[in-house]
C-alpha cells in the first residue's frame, strides 16, 4: 500500500484504497495481481484486449480477463476523478513500494506527475516522429509517459508510430519496467506498437552497460535524454545500515555493537562498487561517488551531437566542489544550457521540504558548434497542480569564470540580483589566497562520531564542554542549554539575548584530544555553525569561542595565520554575521558552510586599521560581552539590535551597496521577525529590515521619518529586531517586564 506522504500520493490514496479492497482476500502474489488489475485498468482506457495483451508479454493470468476488467472499472473510474492524467496515474500506482531505508539505499525518489510534465513540455519543440528517446533509470516510465503524452497530443505525431519507433528504456528492475509498459500502453490500442517498443528496452544497470551495448540501440547516440536518476552517495553508514536491517532509531544516537553485525563487510561492497564507478567515470573522481553525478556524465555520453537532454538531479550540480569537473563538462559539450531551480515545498518528494533540486536542460554541441556562451537561469514554483518557470537570467560564461572560477552558478532569481551579486564579489577581497591575512585555518577539533566514547554526560575538572551546531547562533555561544535526551531527540533550552551559558550535551577528557585540538583550545577563535539552508531564516551563524572548550564537527573553528590577532577574528565575526554577507552566501550554499564555499564568498575590502574595521571590530567585541553578561532587559536586547544593523550598514557600504540594494536583500530574508508583533493592521513584523534602513539613513545623513516611525512604534509594541523567531518565546518575560516599567 501507497504511503501519502506527498502530494501525489494524497491524491491517488483513494484509488489504492480500492485495489486494497480487491486484494483484501489475496494471499499470496499480491503485488502480481496488483500489476494485472493495473493492466487491466490500461486495457479499459488504451482499448486493447487484455487476454491478447497478456498473451504477448507472458502473463499468467490471476484470474479470468472479464473478471479482472470488472474489478478494474472502479479504479478507472477513480483514476478519472483524481485530476492526474490516467497514463500518469498509472505510473505512479505502478511503482514498486519501497520503505525509507530502501529508498535511501537506492536513491529512487520518485517523479511526481507535475514534474513529468513540467520536463516533457520543456522539450516539447524538440519532439519528432521517429526521434530516439531514452530514459536510461526509468523506473515506472513517468518521464516516458509524459514526453509521450506531450509528443502525441493533438496528434502531432501517430500514437503508435511514436511508441514503436522512439521510446527507449532501462532499468535494474524488470517491475519497474513492466509499470513503465502499464502507463505506455493505455496510451493505444496497437499490441504490435507496444511490443516493437518493449523489445528495445534493457533490464540493466545503464551504469555499467558497455559502450558496445548503448551503440546497439543507437549507434549514433540518442535524440533526447531524460532521467530522474538515483540520488545516492555510494557508501554506507552505520546509521543507514541499522534502519535498513529494520532498526528504529534517531540519527545521532548511540550505537549497541551487537547490531552491527555484517556493516564492515556491506561497507565494503559499497566501497567495490564505488571503485568500479570511478574507473568508468572521471567525474567522480573527486569526493564521495554519487549516483547522479555518474549518470549525468553518462546521459551526455549517450547524447548525440545536435540532441539534447533534460534531467532532474540535486542543486548539488550548480554548487559542490566535486561536480567541478560535471560543470566543466556541460559548458564544454553543449552549446545550449539551462538550469531551472526548484524546491520540494509543494511535496514533489518524500523528503524535507527545503531540499532543492534541478532541471538541467541541454543541446549537446556538433564539433563545428562554439562552446556555451552563457548560461540561462530560471526558478520554478509549483502548486497543487503545474509547474511555472519565471523569465531565465543570462549568465554569461566569461562573467562567471571571473566571479567564480569553479563555475558554481549563483542562484540569483533576476537581472536585479545578478547586477548585486557581481558587485559585491567584484569589489570584494577573496580570502583563498595563502598570503591574504583572511587566508583562514579551519578546524574540526573533534568528530562527533569517532569522539563519541570519549564523551562524558557531566563536568569534571578535566574534562571540557563539547560546542554542538545547535549552542551557536550570530555572536552568541550557548545560546541554548542541554536538558535531556540524546542524539535528534534531544530536548535544549532556548536562551534569550544575553543569557547565553556554556550548558553542553558532552564533556570530553583534554587527554583524548588529538594534537591540532590540544592546542587550538588553548586560544581564542571563531566558531560557526555548518549546517544551514538557503531557505532558513539566517544562513551564517558564527560566535567567538573561548579557551578551555572543544568544539564539535559542525562546529568548524577558525584562525587566520597570517594575522594571528583577536581583531582579525573580531572583523571576520561582524562581517559573516551580517545580512550583506548572508545574501551573497546563499547564492552559493546548499546545506553546509564548508571550507570550498567559504574560500569562495568574497569579504569586503577593508583595511583592520581602517575606521569602519575599528568599529565593526569593537561592535563584535560589545556582542559578544553583551552575550554572556548575564543582563537580561529589554534596552540590553535593544543595544544588541541596534549595534547589528549598524554592523550590516558598515558592512553593506564597504561591499559598495546603495539603499535599492539593501532593500533587495531583504527580499532574501522572509522569515525575519516571524515571532516579533507587528504594527497594528499588518500580519507580520518588519522591525528588522526597519531597523536596518533606520539605520542606513542615519549613516548616510538622510531622513527616513517612515522608518524611523516603524521603529520607533514596533518598539513601543515590544518587538525586537534580530532575534531569531526560535527564540522570541524567549523574550516573553523580558517584554513584559519592560511593559510594566
Amino acid at each position: 500500500m501507497i504511503s501519502s506522504n506527498t502530494l501525489e500520493l494524497s491524491r491517488l490514496a483513494e484509488i489504492d484504497a480500492i485495489i486494497e479492497r480487491l486484494l483484501s482476500g489475496v494471499r499470496t502474489a499480491r503485488n502480481e495481481y496488483r500489476l494485472q488489475l493495473l493492466e487491466a485498468a490500461a486495457s479499459r482506457i488504451g482499448g486493447f484486449d487484455l487476454q491478447a495483451f497478456q498473451d504477448q508479454f507472458g502473463i499468467d493470468a490471476a484470474k479470468p480477463p472479464d473478471e479482472l476488467l470488472d474489478d478494474a472499472r472502479a479504479i478507472v473510474q477513480a483514476i478519472d476523478d483524481c485530476n492526474i492524467h490516467p497514463v500518469l496515474a498509472l505510473s505512479a500506482l505502478a511503482r514498486e513500494s519501497l520503505d525509507d531505508a530502501e529508498r535511501k539505499s537506492s536513491g529512487a525518489y520518485h517523479t511526481d506527475f507535475r514534474l513529468a510534465l513540467h520536463l516533457a513540455q520543456s522539450v516539447e519543440d524538440r519532439l519528432k516522429p521517429d526521434m530516439k528517446v531514452v530514459d536510461p533509470a526509468c523506473g515506472a516510465g513517468i518521464l516516458l509517459a509524459a514526453v509521450s503524452i506531450v509528443a502525441c497530443g493533438s496528434d502531432r505525431i501517430l500514437t503508435s508510430d511514436w511508441l514503436r519507433n522512439s521510446v527507449y528504456a532501462a532499468d535494474l528492475s524488470p517491475l519497474a519496467l513492466r509499470g513503465t509498459l502499464i502507463s505506455l500502453s493505455a496510451l493505444t490500442d496497437d499490441l504490435d506498437a507496444l511490443h516493437a517498443m518493449r523489445a528495445k528496452w534493457r533490464i540493466q544497470d545503464s551504469l555499467m552497460a558497455t559502450e558496445a551495448e548503448w551503440e546497439a540501440l543507437a549507434p549514433d547516440g540518442f535524440d533526447l535524454v531524460i532521467a530522474n536518476p538515483p540520488w545516492e552517495k555510494v557508501k554506507l553508514s552505520r546509521h543507514e545500515y541499522l534502519k535498513a536491517n529494520g532498526e528504529t532509531r534517531h540519527y545521532g544516537s548511540s550505537y549497541d555493537k551487537t547490531t552491527l553485525t555484517g556493516y564492515e563487510a556491506a561497507k565494503a561492497d559499497k566501497a567495490r562498487l564505488a571503485s568500479r564507478l570511478v574507473e568508468r567515470y572521471p567525474a567522480l573522481a573527486k569526493g564521495e561517488p554519487d549516483l547522479y553525478v555518474a549518470f549525468t556524465e553518462l546521459l551526455l555520453k549517450l547524447t548525440r551531437p545536435g540532441g539534447g537532454g533534460a534531467l532532474l538531479v540535486p542543486a548539488g550540480l550548480i554548487r559542490s566542489l566535486n561536480t567541478q569537473y560535471l560543470r566543466r563538462e556541460l559548458i564544454a559539450s553543449c552549446k545550449k544550457l539551462t538550469v531551472t531551480v526548484l524546491d520540494n515545498k509543494a511535496r514533489h518528494f518524500a523528503i524535507d521540504t527545503r531540499f532543492k533540486f534541478l532541471l538541467v536542460d541541454y543541446t549537446k554541441a556538433h564539433q563545428a558548434d562554439s562552446a556555451c556562451r552563457s548560461i540561462r537561469l530560471s526558478h520554478a514554483r509549483a502548486d497543487r497542480d503545474g509547474i511555472e518557470s519565471s523569465p531565465a537570467v543570462a549568465l554569461p560564461v566569461t562573467t562567471l569564470k571571473s566571479l567564480r572560477p569553479d563555475l558554481t552558478i549563483p542562484e540569483v532569481r533576476t537581472a536585479a540580483e545578478w547586477r548585486l551579486f557581481k558587485k559585491m564579489q567584484g569589489n570584494g577581497v577573496s580570502p583563498d589566497c595563502p598570503d591574504s591575512p583572511w587566508y583562514p585555518a579551519i578546524c574540526r577539533e573533534v568528530d562527533m562520531t569517532h569522539g563519541r566514547r570519549y564523551f562524558r554526560k557531566s563536568p569534571a575538572p578535566d574534562r571540557l564542554p563539547v560546542i554542538e551546531g545547535r549552542m551557536v547562533q550570530q555572536h552568541r555561544l550557548g545560546c541554548k542549554a542541554y536538558a535531556f535526551g540524546e542524539g535528534r531527540s534531544a530536548v535544549w533550552d532556548n536562551l534569550p539575548p544575553g543569557r547565553s551559558t556554556l550548558q553542553p550535551q558532552f564533556w570530553m577528557p583534554r587527554t583524548a584530544l588529538g594534537s591540532k585540538a590540544r592546542g587550538r583550545i588553548e586560544r581564542v577563535r571563531a566558531g560557526f555553525c555548518d549546517i544551514t539552508g538557503q531557505t532558513n531564516e539566517r544562513s551564517m551563524m558564527a560566535a567567538v569561542v573561548p579557551p578551555e572548550v572543544v568544539c564539535g564537527n559542525k562546529v568548524p573553528t577558525v584562525e587566520f595565520p597570517n594575522d594571528p590577532s583577536e581583531e582579525r577574528i573580531l572583523l571576520w565575526l561582524s562581517i559573516v554575521n551580517s545580512l550583506p554577507f548572508d545574501w551573497l552566501l546563499r547564492r552559493v550554499v546548499t546545506t553546509t558552510v564548508n571550507y570550498f564555499v567559504l574560500l569562495s564568498v568574497k569579504l569586503p575590502p577593508l583595511d583592520i586599521e581602517s575606521l569602519p574595521a575599528r568599529r565593526l571590530i569593537e561592535i563584535a567585541r560589545q556582542l559578544s560581552m553583551f552575550d554572556r553578561n548575564g543582563t537580561k532587559s529589554f534596552e540590553t536586547c535593544w543595544k544588541i539590535a541596534q549595534l547589528k544593523a549598524e554592523a550590516d550598514v558598515l558592512v553593506a557600504n564597504a561591499y559598495g551597496c546603495t539603499e535599492t540594494d539593501l532593500r533587495l536583500m531583504l527580499t532574501d530574508f522572509p522569515l525575519l521577525d516571524r515571532g516579533q508583533p507587528p504594527l497594528h493592521g499588518e500580519f507580520q513584523s518588519t522591525i528588522t529590515p526597519d531597523l536596518l534602513l533606520h539605520a542606513w539613513a542615519r549613516r548616510k545623513k538622510k531622513k527616513n521619518g517612515a522608518a524611523d516611525q516603524r521603529v520607533s512604534d514596533a518598539k513601543r509594541a515590544g518587538a525586537v529586531a534580530y532575534v531569531s523567531s526560535e527564540f522570541s518565546s524567549s523574550l516573553e518575560s523580558i517584554v513584559e517586564v519592560a511593559r510594566e516599567q
